[in-house]
């Protein structure tokens, strides 16, 4: 049991669609549905849409959301064949199943059903932004009152802010936002689409996002608790063994920004099993054999991924140290891991993200890794590791390079229509005539959606929201803010800004004790100047 509040109840709202996308066959009075949201259908309706025959309607909703379809309908061909078909853009809202990797997985967004007349129904759970009903019999005919999208998520506040001299930065940060805060329902999913599972290795940007942007309301521990329940030991979670050292790095950094120490020490016994079964899997001169190795999907298979593994498996170790701090033992199991991870080390030749872990574990580069790490910018980005490749590009290069990064690559996605963040993105997406996801593709334009996505993720299957893209918020706060808490529940805190060019920059930051307000402006004289409002029982340091 954790000592959080319990998870925030759900909430739902009727969401009116915000444009009409495209008519097809014979429909009067489409507008009508942007325009009014019906709460009661009736016997002598008056105002409504008219479908006749082989017809269709595609509506935007106006950014993406998590929830269903709801129509209400009149008169007309009761149980007439209607298809239902949700989309994260408009490309996969008109797609069939199985074209350019269009899917039902997880969760159903392409149906047919017979919709009665006179009816107020719920269909379909997904994530989605547009909705295309069908009407799919010649002589049938069908009188629609609404079509609304049932918006349902989370009712727990976002209290956490950010704001800076630069519009596409605060962007970019409210997009991030939002994106996590769709992902955390009850538990914290990776995407609403498609994966709505409960991840453990993708949820260390996200949790550092959402802790960043709300309260812990039990939603975290409650994810923790239910992955460990699930995965006995020697079990390792989700089957993969480097998601068990994720969940030791989340479990450090939910204790760190939280100070949930009841919660922390009733992970005691689990969390000593687990290292030690780590330890069992690395020999005394550093080799080390887990029965597979995965730190992200564009790593997978590739020479890099063997050196990623074991940077991930360091930075694991440190988290582990804190942790047998905590626990009152001497730490020499975490240091016997460190020790012999740090006998051997291997070059990367070509993934930046594993040059990034490289960094962060502590391990020297090599010159040929730092220019690799920092040539071209945000190439070769992932969404997933996007925290760890700005923190160690702002950390060599400096913030305002870092920056540039983040605004070419999250940007980027903003160009093409996001208003939630992908679960992969490649910056050669944005080359040619790349068909921005809210228009429907024309002959010799690309399909960002259907044409692209790579590995689990290919067309249409490819998520547009996945909390783990939420990597942004902690390297605003954390990095160009330099808010970082030197004691668990942020009882002690240091704030070092590097704005990186920035004017300005000010956030609220949630702690256990109140709002932490930290403002920030660069001055004439060279220096940053920083304003800060901490709650009772927060000790800010310089």
């Amino acid at each position: 049991m954790h000592t959080s509040a319990q998870a925030a109840p759900l909430v739902r709202e009727l969401i009116i669609p915000r444009a009409v996308v495209r008519i097809a066959g014979r429909v009067e009075n489409a507008a009508y549905l942007t325009a009014h949201r019906a709460e009661q259908i009736g016997l002598n309706e008056r105002e409504f849409i008219h479908m006749q025959g082989r017809s269709g309607i595609l509506l935007d909703f106006g950014r993406e959301l998590q929830g269903s379809l709801r129509i209400v309908t009149g008169y007309g061909t009761n149980g007439a064949r209607v298809r239902i078909r949700l989309g994260e853009s408009v490309g996969e809202c008109l797609s069939e199943i199985g074209e350019k990797g269009s899917t039902n997985d997880h969760a159903l967004r392409d149906v047919t059903l017979p919709l009665p007349m006179l009816s107020d129904g719920e269909y379909l759970a997904s994530g989605f932004r547009f909705a295309n009903v069908e009407l799919l019999d010649e002589g049938a005919e069908l009188r629609l009152k609404a079509v609304n999208a049932v918006y349902i998520h989370s009712s727990r506040p976002q209290v956490g802010s950010f704001s800076c001299s630069d519009e596409t930065v605060n962007r970019i940060y409210d997009t991030a936002a939002y994106t996590v805060q769709l992902c955390a329902q009850r538990y914290i999913w990776d995407g609403i689409k498609r994966d709505r599972l409960v991840w453990v290795g993708d949820l260390y940007p996200e949790v550092c996002a959402l802790l960043s942007v709300c309260n812990d309301d039990g939603c975290v521990p409650d994810s923790l608790d239910f992955v460990r329940a699930e995965t006995p030991l020697p079990g390792w979670m989700n089957n993969y063994p480097m998601y068990s050292m994720w969940w030791i790095m989340i479990v450090e950094e939910y204790y760190r920004r939280t100070g949930n120490l009841a919660w922390v020490t009733a992970q005691r016994d689990y969390f000593y099993g687990l290292l030690r079964q780590i330890d069992g899997c690395i020999a005394q001169d550093g080799d080390f054999d887990f029965g597979g190795n995965f730190v992200d999907w564009p790593t997978h298979g590739h020479a890099d991924e063997a050196e990623g593994v074991r940077c991930l498996a360091k930075l694991c170790a440190k988290s582990a140290r804190a942790l047998e701090a905590l626990y009152g033992t001497d730490g020499s199991l975490s240091d016997r891991i460190l020790e012999k991870l740090s006998k051997k080390d291997a070059p990367v030749t070509e993934k930046k993200q594993i040059v990034a872990l490289k960094y962060l574990s502590g391990t020297p580069l090599s010159e040929a890794e730092k220019a690799l790490l920092l040539g071209g910018g945000a190439a070769g980005f992932s969404t997933f590791m996007s925290y760890f490749l700005l923190s160690a590009q702002g950390e060599l290069a400096g913030e305002e390079a870092a920056l540039s990064s983040l605004k070419q690559y999250y940007g980027g996605m903003l160009r093409l229509g996001a208003t939630t963040f992908w679960e992969d993105f490649d910056l050669d997406w944005l080359k040619g005539d790349a068909c921005p996801i809210d228009r429907i593709p024309q002959p010799g334009q690309t399909d960002v959606h259907g044409d692209y996505g790579r590995f689990c993720y290919t067309g249409y299957r490819h998520s547009l929201c996945h909390g783990w893209s939420a990597g942004v918020i902690p390297f605003l706060i954390g990095r160009i803010l330099g808010v970082t808490p030197l004691e668990a529940g942020y009882r002690k805190v240091k704030i070092a800004p590097r704005l990186g060019g920035l004017i300005f920059a000010q956030a609220d930051i949630p702690t256990p004790q109140g709002i932490l307000h930290v403002s920030c402006r660069a001055g004439e004289d060279g220096n940053v100047h920083t304003t800060v409002t901490a709650p009772e029982g927060v000790q800010v340091v310089g």
